[in-house]
């Protein structure tokens, strides 16, 4: 490269960034101050108030007692005998009409040899109506892979799969689910 050519190619460079330059700034030469720190920008999102807080805080503890009773309740499906009196996951996490029902169908399924030989999944849970004692959750449960055994361990029934609407209650300072309604679905439509 001949000096007159290395010459053109700097001036060239030296050129784009002066036309580069006087782009970026504005017409009276001040200089463009910097984009805001990302951390200082203002939020998009507004702040939670204290209701929608609480709100979102009793779905979580609502939600957690739901799955904390369901892991309980399947384990204790799957084992061939049914406890005398519900175990602490079960009465501190479930009240009412439910936890009359499903002690039920536990005590009927043990009297009758019958067991599980996997857990429920639990396809969704979503909200689905809130107020300060009570609250509503939308969960869907998908057995269809569940085997119902008897002691030798031949299939005698099979799982279903639900959509229900869990009545989750404050009782004695905790979420617990209450009641509900089930409807047999197809499959869930998460």
């Amino acid at each position: 490269m001949t000096l007159t050519t290395r010459a053109s190619s700097y001036l060239g460079a030296i050129s784009a960034t002066c036309v580069l330059l006087a782009a970026c700034m504005p017409a009276d030469g001040a200089p463009v101050p910097p984009p805001p720190d990302s951390q200082s920008a203002v939020s998009a999102t507004p702040p939670e108030t204290a209701q929608e807080r609480e709100e979102r805080l009793a779905y979580e503890a609502a939600e957690k007692a739901y799955r904390t009773f369901r892991a309980e309740y399947d384990r204790l499906y799957q084992i061939p005998s049914s406890p005398s009196k519900p175990p602490k996951a079960i009465t501190q996490n479930a009240a009412g009409p439910y936890l009359k029902v499903m002690m039920g169908f536990l005590t009927y399924s043990a009297e009758r040899n019958r067991r599980a030989d996997r857990a429920m999944r639990i396809a969704y849970v979503r909200p689905g109506g809130y107020s300060l004692e009570e609250l509503v959750l939308e969960t869907c449960e998908d057995g269809s892979r569940i085997r119902v055994l008897n002691p030798q361990g031949k299939q005698v029934g099979h799982g279903g799969t639900s959509a229900l609407k869990l009545i989750v209650r404050r009782v004695d300072g905790r979420w617990k689910v209450w009641d509900g309604d089930q409807t047999v679905v197809a499959r869930c439509a998460e």
